[in-house]
């Protein structure tokens, strides 16, 4: 981001995220598939760490963004679990939603900064956010 981008609030200035920050042991395990998943987008990603996955926000969240999730090497998308789940296009819509408001009641939750290859990525090692993208993607349609 340009010097002008910070100073009018186009980016917030972030510790950096080492072995020592919070949630560390949740995002070392999927390093592995972040690295060569971040370097081949070229959007904004901000990662949120989980037990049970690792969850990837594409873009510009809350207003437009996708969501990825990693479960050990494999790959989800919205687009998957609609397949897997049979899910129609306004349950997928209103998962959207719900991640949406996920990610604004997560809004003053600390963030980091993370560099992955070439890649610069947001961190956001928050549990509470874990928790409500587990419930919004996992128990989707159930």
């Amino acid at each position: 981001m340009s010097l002008l981008g910070k100073l009018f609030g186009g980016e917030k200035d972030r510790a950096p995220f080492t072995s020592s920050s919070p949630g560390w042991p949740r995002l070392e395990r999927h390093l592995g598939v972040l690295g060569p998943f971040a370097a081949r987008l070229h959007d904004k990603l901000e990662v949120v760490p989980g037990e049970r996955a690792l969850y990837v926000f594409i873009g510009h969240p809350p207003d437009a963004f996708g969501i990825a999730w990693f479960e050990g090497e494999e790959e989800h998308n919205l687009k998957t679990l609609m397949k897997a789940r049979g899910l129609t296009q306004a349950q997928v819509a209103k998962i959207s939603d719900e991640l949406r408001a996920a990610y604004l009641r997560a809004r003053d939750e600390p963030r980091f900064d993370l560099q992955v290859g070439k890649k610069h990525v947001v961190v956001t090692p928050s549990t509470a956010l874990e928790r409500e993208l587990v419930a919004v993607i996992h128990e989707a349609g159930d």
